[in-house]
């Protein structure tokens, strides 16, 4: 049986780091993978890449793919810059069909997903908003209209291209690589009994493509009628890996967490890393759950590494924080209690609160059922 977690009460972590940055991620890796450590999981979106959605992208190359041919794509290749859109002046009548195509078959789903989705997740009342609407996974809910979009446009074409094209996109993208499979060979050599599965809310075939290329153990996508996002993540892990979550076993889990999708991996991982994210993981989690350390961290692409290298002034990414972390903190309990302390008395009082109002509706509930059987 795997880790289960009661959701009442709560309770601190042991232990948040904030490293400096942009830092390598083997550096990262070194200070968070231990000998203990059985398994890593990464996920793949914005986390194995900087600000890439390879699952998207592959989206994208497919209406590239029905607009100029497979011939003409071909011939591109070699002049394609990372990103989604592009307006090749010597292709106009191309490009301009492109762009309609991809208005088409994006904007309904793509607009659903800005204004139920990223925005609402930005502010605290349309944030309440949005849990009241969707329930417990706002953002998983929302998603799931451009993931399955992105699904049943993939059906239009066969496996081996699409892998192709995965493998295209992937390549391109090789600048914006965060994590390496030079990186993970090197923490197998150093820790041989650590195995490394990557989970990703895109589709499969791509999820696929990418474990290939970076040389993992284990891999989970989408497919049709099953989007691998959320606490679904989490099932599938159970279902494929069974001890992953077991007690005692130590498992990391790096993930940039958008928009708090995979919040729910501190209900069962004993570590988790937030990079490049933009909703880092709370140090306030479930009193069952198994997490006792946290890390944030921005680790560098494989562009700013060779840019650093090189001596290059402005090798830092343009789409990073003007002014990152200098050096790296880190929060031990007794520190995070006097913080945080106030927090976690909030928390238990809304807990009682909330209790004390589900029995009351209960109560209701049995009183009304015997005025109506007198």
């Amino acid at each position: 049986m795997g880790r289960a977690v009661q959701q009442r009460g709560f309770r601190l972590v042991e232990r948040v780091v904030l490293h400096e940055g942009p830092i390598p991620f083997e550096t990262l890796a070194e200070r968070v993978v231990t000998p203990q450590t059985r398994y890593l999981v990464l996920d793949l979106d914005r986390t194995v890449h900087l600000g890439r959605n390879m699952g998207e992208l592959v989206g994208w190359e497919l209406t590239m793919l029905h607009t100029f041919g497979a011939e003409e794509l071909d011939a591109m290749e070699h002049e394609r810059s990372p990103g989604r859109l592009i307006f090749d002046p010597r292709r106009v009548v191309g490009s301009v069909r492109y762009l309609l195509e991809g208005a088409r078959t994006w904007a309904v789903p793509g607009l659903y997903y800005l204004f139920l989705g990223k925005i609402p997740a930005k502010r605290e009342r349309t944030r309440r908003w949005a849990f009241k609407r969707f329930g417990d996974e706002p953002m998983r809910t929302v998603q799931r209209v451009p993931q399955n979009n992105l699904l049943q446009l993939m059906q239009s074409v066969s496996e081996e291209t699409l892998r192709s094209l995965a493998a295209r996109v992937w390549d391109r993208h090789a600048g914006d690589q965060v994590v390496r499979r030079e990186h993970l060979d090197r923490l197998r050599e150093r820790y041989p009994g650590l195995r490394i599965v990557l989970t990703s809310a895109s589709p499969r075939a791509v999820v696929e493509v990418a474990g290939e290329r970076l040389g993992v153990d284990v891999v989970e996508g989408s497919r049709i009628g099953q989007i691998n996002s959320g606490s679904a993540k989490i099932d599938r892990l159970r279902e494929r890996v069974p001890d992953l979550f077991e007690p005692n076993v130590e498992t990391v889990g790096f993930t940039d967490t958008g928009h708090g999708e995979d919040h729910c991996w501190a209900d069962h991982f004993t570590c988790v890393v937030d990079v490049n994210s933009d909703t880092p993981f709370s140090p306030l989690v479930h009193t069952a759950s198994p997490l006792r350390v946290i890390h944030s961290a921005h680790p560098m692409t494989r562009r700013e590494e060779t840019l650093r290298a090189l001596g290059e002034d402005g090798w830092m990414d343009e789409r990073r924080p003007t002014q990152p972390r200098a050096q790296r903190r880190q929060y031990e309990l007794p520190e995070l209690r006097t913080r945080l302390g106030g927090l976690l008395d909030e928390t238990a009082s809304f807990e009682a609160e909330r209790a004390w109002r589900l029995d009351r509706a209960r109560r209701e509930a049995r009183h009304r059922l015997e005025l109506i059987a007198c």
